[in-house]
């Protein structure tokens, strides 16, 4: 018997209602104009600037899952005798559940491919539906979170060398001070510890002192920056938004396929039904990667269209910069797809390996 065709890509999912639709996007004629030139774009336009966005992305999704994913030591010494037991135990149930594997399961790996294919895209469907849009704006608002921590670390407390310093344009007194005051904080708190007091306090003092004026500084710097950062949040509010229940979901089917194939989590699968443990590195590998070569392609045109819609003097040009940093959308991707294996982990599709159950439930 001829082996089988390979499948043909799952059909498309029905599209969920659709979204508002401004009067811009309905009249050609109202469309907002390109970004200049001289403004940094939040994502790219040439498909090769975005696979470079891609690739620093996904090397500091990685950065940041080997800061926080705590793995097992194998040198850690355990109970000899209890491991015996275990290890006993794990090989019966696990000839057990293969036996009965044998006469239910289809062993063809074409077979348990499109089984796998079709169960992700259904289970995403469910996922980024409209009866979920409670669920996905919680989690955008987490994106918020982090892209506000982001924005003020980066506003405030940037640290350019002397040689770039001299080429920084402060338009704003409390910034010139308090980029001076950070450069040189630490410096001055060890002359004020090196100087003679009548008493301890009278030292503590003067230090919190220091210390108060620097946050005074902040304040103010960010106060004036706030604004900016909330109308950047609700851009990127609306856009994402739109990209999971509209643009990913209608792409749902071929992005199963995709991940599934590429993965090559069907071979040498027992499991119709799951992927299991083993093969869980390697489709995170893939999945990670095509869902953000999906986000970045669809979320391009809408950020620029947004931004440009803000007015020519809505941002600054750091800002703009800010906007194209490789951070946030490696936050952006760490949050939806923790989600997802999160979901697809409850539904029984998805077994995590238990350092990985650990992480995502501190988050």
């Amino acid at each position: 018997m001829s082996a089988p065709k390979p499948p043909l890509p799952p059909t498309r999912a029905a599209p969920p209602p659709p979204l508002p639709v401004t009067r811009a996007a309905r009249d050609p004629k109202m469309a907002p104009p390109p970004l200049p030139a001289s403004r940094a774009a939040p994502v790219p336009k040439a498909t090769q600037a975005r696979i470079e966005l891609a690739e620093n992305v996904l090397r500091l999704r990685d950065e940041q899952l080997k800061a926080r994913v705590v793995y097992f030591e194998p040198q850690i010494k355990t109970n000899a005798e209890l491991d015996a037991i275990t290890a006993q135990v794990v090989a019966e149930l696990q000839s057990l559940q293969a036996a009965q594997l044998a006469s239910s399961s289809p062993a063809d790996p074409a077979e348990i491919e499109i089984a796998l294919m079709k169960e992700l895209r259904e289970l995403l469907e469910k996922m980024v539906s409209a009866r979920r849009e409670a669920f996905l704006r919680h989690k955008i608002e987490l994106i918020q979170r982090k892209i506000t921590n982001l924005f003020f670390t980066s506003e405030v407390y940037a640290n350019p060398s002397v040689a770039q310093s001299a080429k920084t344009i402060f338009a704003y007194p409390d910034e010139a001070l308090f980029h001076v005051l950070h450069h040189n904080e630490s410096l001055m708190v060890d002359e004020l510890r090196n100087l003679n007091y009548r008493s301890e306090q009278v030292m503590s003092d003067a230090i919190e002192r220091l210390q108060r004026f620097s946050k005074m500084l902040v304040s103010e710097t960010l106060a004036r920056s706030r604004p900016e950062l909330e109308r950047l949040l609700m851009v990127y509010r609306d856009v994402l938004l739109v990209f999971l229940m509209r643009d990913f979901r209608e792409s749902l089917g071929e992005f199963a396929w995709e991940v599934i194939r590429e993965s090559r989590v069907a071979q040498g699968a027992t499991l119709s039904y799951k992927i299991q443990e083993s093969s869980f590195a390697d489709f995170r590998k893939v999945f990670e990667r095509k869902f953000l070569d999906n986000m970045l392609s669809h979320m391009q045109a809408p950020l620029a269209a947004h931004l440009s819609n803000e007015g020519p003097d809505a941002f600054r040009p750091e800002t703009l910069q800010f906007a194209a940093d490789a951070r946030i959308y490696a936050e952006i991707c760490a949050v939806w797809c923790n989600a997802i294996y999160a979901y697809l982990h409850g539904e029984g599709w998805l077994d995590l390996p238990v350092q990985w159950q650990q992480h995502l439930a501190e988050e």
